[in-house]
């Protein structure tokens, strides 16, 4: 034992090994540990050693009390074996034991104890502890005023404050930087966000002018992820979108920029960048996301259309090449290209698009739509066996809307769903009434790509035939081949239980899209629809000639009947039959006509004194 209160240099040293041990063991525990916990160390330990001092403890016992609580607030006051073990150490030689095997049990409890996590950025008991400090301080510096302490108590007071004061000020920077970059990143992806990308491009700009480089932007928006959303939930799609991020970055210079703008949309400014390079990041871009994606052990895929504006050929600053780039990208949509370099004349209809999605919207909620019906006819014999039914928009101000031009809008704003169920009750309703007149109709409603993601379809096509009264093989519906290759298993798997219902099944435009036979043998389908592209074209042209005898052959050696469409002349009428192709429907057959129209054709053609002068007089009914 020895006397406490003697400075004894024995005791002074060990203070001061033992302190250089907890030092190393809070760097051993949480490795590499923040300037605001350095601070954090002096602050506790010199507000600890002054009040020590103030008391007059021997020097073993000052440096004791400050390393002890420097120590603890250095762990953000998450202290481990080693910590305590050093703790109790300073304490016994602060009290005047001098124990020569504490070094060696420091260590090894030093080489026992693991990586631990560092604290949260915010903590109560910091706080709590750093005020404190700052009043022991400031107390301190008070008794200081009237001589009642040492200089050494007064002095380390100071140094506390000192220490507090720079803390504080680190902290503020910190936030503020923090408040920043929180501005700039999108939280979900942890990439940069439109007001980063739109900084970016501004300085990209201003550097491409000073040095004469072009500049290109590429939007890529997903194609069918509100459907993915809408089936799997939006934490699959919240999770799909983390993944695209690191996906994108790897193809990608370093100086390149990438950023989410909301939603399904990412961007890329390539800089330098031209449609050459432009042009290959967007294939690279499209083939990278055709990987599937791991969900809750589910593989999830996606597509994807990109728009690029280039500068200064599209636009001289950031919201317009962003603008010009969004055009392109919805015009790459409309054609289904994958992606499109910007084209001045096409943007007339971006800014149309803008104002029909939320009229198109308000026209299916109000019934303004209509619904037209085009005539199937049996080549052989010129029966009509049933209708199709085509949906048409007289807008109140632009007149018809042609169906290539809103079809795409209700897909790519999640109206799809809405629009196929209106034009699914009208259809049923009106061919309903035209039953009740005596003509025994088959009517054909097309799907979209939404429709045969949703597994509550086959329901809701149940509870429309029930609610009309119409026989489910009174219908067919027709899907296409893009639609069945956006999620093949989900769509086999809708359309097994739409057979169920007892509906018919056809895939339309076959030829036009990039289905696999595999597919096609899985569909379990009544009828395949020729693409129209081929028909109209075939009698001048021996390919597509080739193309259509070859489906027509596919679909009888497939059990299914042969419909070809965009049937507008009587030598392509003539050569389907020769072909032996089952059914036709075109313009030489008739134009679609409302639902109110159907009778009176059906009966001008049943009496040959009253043909409807759109009918061709060979054409008979047998209903």
């Amino acid at each position: 034992m020895i006397d406490p209160g003697t400075n004894d240099p024995w005791l002074l040293a060990a203070s001061l090994a033992c302190l250089a041990g907890l030092a190393l063991v809070a760097t051993r525990r949480f490795g590499v540990i923040s300037r605001l916990s350095w601070l954090d160390a002096v602050m506790g330990g010199s507000a600890a050693a002054a009040l020590a001092a103030a008391l007059n403890a021997p020097g073993s016992g000052i440096v004791a009390a400050g390393a002890v609580t420097g120590g603890f607030a250095l762990s953000r006051w998450r202290p481990g074996l080693p910590l305590l073990l050093g703790a109790a150490g300073l304490a016994l030689i602060g009290g005047g034991l001098l124990i020569p095997a504490l070094p060696f049990l420091l260590a090894a409890a030093w080489w026992h104890e693991g990586r631990a996590e560092p604290g949260p950025a915010f903590s109560w008991i910091v706080l709590g502890a750093t005020l404190a400090f700052g009043l022991v301080a400031l107390g301190l510096l008070s008794l200081g005023q009237f001589g009642r302490i040492g200089g050494l108590a007064t002095g380390l007071a100071a140094i506390t404050l000192l220490a507090g004061t720079a803390r504080a000020a680190i902290t503020v920077t910190e936030r503020l930087r923090e408040s920043e970059r929180q501005a700039v990143t999108d939280s979900l992806t942890g990439l940069g966000n439109r007001r980063y990308l739109l900084d970016r491009l501004d300085a990209e700009i201003d550097e491409a002018k000073r040095s004469g480089e072009h500049l290109a932007l590429l939007l890529v928006d997903l194609d069918g992820f509100k459907e993915l959303n809408d089936t799997l939930g939006h934490y699959a799609g919240d999770e799909v979108l983390r993944q695209i991020g690191p996906r994108l970055r790897a193809l990608l210079r370093e100086e390149d920029t990438l950023a989410r703008l909301g939603g399904d949309e990412f961007a890329i400014a390539l800089a330098p960048g031209d449609e050459a390079s432009a042009s290959s990041t967007a294939l690279r871009v499209r083939s990278a996301l055709e990987r599937s994606f791991s969900v809750a052990d589910i593989a999830v895929h996606v597509d994807a259309s990109v728009g690029i504006a280039l500068f200064p050929d599209h636009a001289d600053d950031a919201p317009g090449l962003l603008q010009r780039a969004d055009v392109a990208m919805y015009e790459a949509k409309r054609i289904r290209s994958g992606h499109e370099v910007y084209v001045a004349a096409r943007d007339r209809h971006s800014r149309q698009r803008l104002s029909l999605i939320g009229e198109l919207r308000g026209a299916i909620q109000a019934g303004q739509l209509l619904v037209e019906y085009q005539p199937q006819a049996e080549l052989l014999t010129g029966t009509v066996r049933g209708v199709e039914a085509l949906v048409r928009w007289a807008h109140p101000t632009l007149g018809r809307v042609a169906p290539a031009q809103f079809l795409p809008l209700a897909e790519q704003s999640g109206l799809t769903r809405a629009l196929t169920e209106y034009v699914l009750g009208r259809a049923l309703e009106q061919i309903a009434a035209r039953r009740r007149d005596g003509l025994d109709l088959i009517v054909a409603v097309n799907l979209g790509p939404a429709d045969l993601l949703d597994r509550g379809l086959p329901r809701e096509v149940q509870r429309l035939l029930e609610a009309y009264r119409v026989p489910a093989e009174a219908l067919e519906l027709e899907v296409s081949e893009d639609v069945v290759m956006g999620d093949p298993e989900r769509t086999v798997d809708v359309l097994a239980r739409l057979r169920e219902v007892g509906v018919g099944l056809s895939l339309d435009d076959f030829g036009a899209g990039h289905s696999s036979l595999a597919h096609l043998k899985q569909l379990s389908l009544d009828g395949l629809k020729i693409d129209g592209s081929f028909v109209m074209r075939m009698v001048e042209d021996e390919h597509d000639a080739a193309i259509v005898r070859s489906t027509i052959d596919l679909a009888h050696r497939l059990g299914l009947l042969a419909i070809a469409e965009g049937v507008e002349t009587q030598a392509a009428w003539e050569l389907l039959a020769e072909y032996g192709c089952d059914l036709a429907q075109g313009h030489f057959l008739m134009r679609s006509v409302p639902g109110e129209a159907l009778t009176a054709w059906f009966r001008g053609i049943s009496r040959p004194e009253a043909v409807a002068a759109d009918a061709r007089p060979w054409l008979v009914n047998h209903l």
